[in-house]
C-alpha cells in the first residue's frame, strides 16, 4: 500500500513543479521577477501566490500568468503602493479616465478614495471600456484596491436612437453648442433600458434645470437629472465620488 501511494504521489508533485516552473517563466517573462516579489508554490494543481507587489495591476498579472497554465489559484499576494496621499489618488485616477480615448460622453464614472481604496461607480456602453479603465487605475502608485462596480449599458437600438436624439438636443442647443468644442463633456448622458440620467457639471441652476428639462422632452421612459453645479464638487468630504 505504501508503495503505490509513493507511486502515485511522485507523477503528481512532478507535475506540480512543472506547473510552478511555467508560472515562474510566465512571470518572468511579464518582468514580475525584477519588479515585484512573487514566490510561487504548486500542490495538487493548485498554484498559489505569495509575496508582495507595488500597484494592482501587478497583482492582477501574477495572477492572470498563473491561471494559463492551471486552472485553480490562490493569488495571496500583498499590494505595498508607494505613500500617496487619496487626494493624490484621485487627482491621478481622474485624469486616467478623462485621458482614456474611448471615455466618451455616454460614459460617466465616478470615484471615491478612501485610505488607498479606488471605488469606481456609474455606467458605461461597453464592457471592454470597464475592463479597461479599472486597469488604467490598478496600474496607478498609490492604489492598494479597486472595489469595481461600474455598470455596463444595456445593448438596444431605442437606447441609440434615444442617445442620438439625447446628444443633438443638448449638444446643439444655441444655449449649449459651445460645450461639443471641449475635450470633456461638461454633461454626460447615460441611457440604458430607456432610462436616462445625465451628469456632469454646469455654470448655473438654470442650466440644469434646462437640461432636465430638454431629457423630459424625448422618448426616455424616465428622466434623473444629477448634473451639478460647478464648484460643488469642492464641498465633497475626503472619499467621497469624485466627477470624470
Amino acid at each position: 500500500m505504501a508503495a503505490l501511494v509513493l507511486s502515485v504521489a511522485a507523477p503528481a508533485a512532478a507535475d506540480d513543479a512543472a506547473v510552478r516552473r511555467r508560472i515562474e517563466g510566465r512571470l518572468e517573462k511579464a518582468g514580475l521577477d525584477r519588479s515585484a516579489d512573487v514566490r510561487v508554490d504548486v500542490r495538487g494543481g493548485t498554484a498559489v501566490l505569495d509575496g508582495a507587489v507595488t500597484t494592482v495591476y501587478d497583482r492582477q498579472r501574477a495572477g492572470k500568468a498563473a491561471a494559463k497554465e492551471t486552472r485553480q489559484v490562490d493569488n495571496r499576494l500583498k499590494v505595498l503602493p508607494d505613500a500617496r496621499s487619496d487626494s493624490q489618488i484621485r487627482r491621478a485616477a481622474t485624469d486616467a479616465i478623462l485621458g482614456y480615448t474611448y471615455y466618451g460622453v455616454f460614459d460617466s464614472v465616478e470615484l471615491g478614495v478612501e485610505a488607498g481604496v479606488v471605488l469606481l461607480r456609474g455606467s458605461v456602453r461597453h464592457e471592454g471600456r470597464r475592463r479597461d479603465i479599472e486597469e488604467r487605475v490598478a496600474r496607478l502608485a498609490g492604489v492598494r484596491e479597486i472595489v469595481d462596480e461600474i455598470q455596463v449599458q444595456s445593448v438596444s437600438i431605442f437606447d441609440d436612437r434615444l442617445r442620438g436624439q439625447l446628444y443633438r438636443a443638448i449638444y446643439l442647443d444655441d444655449r449649449f453648442v459651445h460645450w461639443s468644442r471641449g475635450v470633456d463633456p461638461p454633461v454626460r448622458i447615460v441611457v440604458d433600458r430607456g432610462r436616462v440620467t445625465l451628469t456632469g457639471y454646469v455654470p448655473t441652476a438654470v442650466d440644469r434645470a434646462l437640461l432636465g428639462h430638454i431629457a423630459r422632452s424625448t422618448s426616455a421612459f424616465a428622466v434623473e437629472n444629477r448634473v451639478e453645479l460647478d464648484g460643488e464638487e469642492d464641498k465633497e468630504p475626503a472619499g467621497s465620488g469624485s466627477r470624470s
